[in-house]
């Protein structure tokens, strides 16, 4: 049985190719084009995420006046007070 686990072993090969003859340039190069376009794709997002948060508050600013003013408008009515301080027949 030791006999057989020795052949077993001994017809086991590893062969290691020569890392030399890989030709590594083409994936290097993709790694960086992938560099290329993550840093463009981080600067335009950082460039229109600025644009993109002031029309964003300029929307919330806009829409709770447009709620302040439908609510008053809606709800509270101003005492109707006459004055007549720009009639011109009428004299103090």
């Amino acid at each position: 049985m030791t006999t057989a686990q020795s052949d077993i072993a001994a017809s086991l090969e590893i062969n290691l190719h020569d890392s030399q003859n890989a030709n590594l340039a083409p994936l290097w190069r993709l790694v960086q084009l992938s560099k290329t376009y993550l840093q463009r794709f981080l600067w335009h997002s950082h460039a229109y995420g600025t644009i993109f948060a002031v029309l964003l508050l300029s929307l919330v600013s806009l829409i709770f006046l447009s709620i302040n003013w439908f609510y008053r408008r809606l709800f509270v009515t101003p005492p109707t007070v006459e004055t007549k301080e720009w009639d011109i027949s009428h004299s103090n």
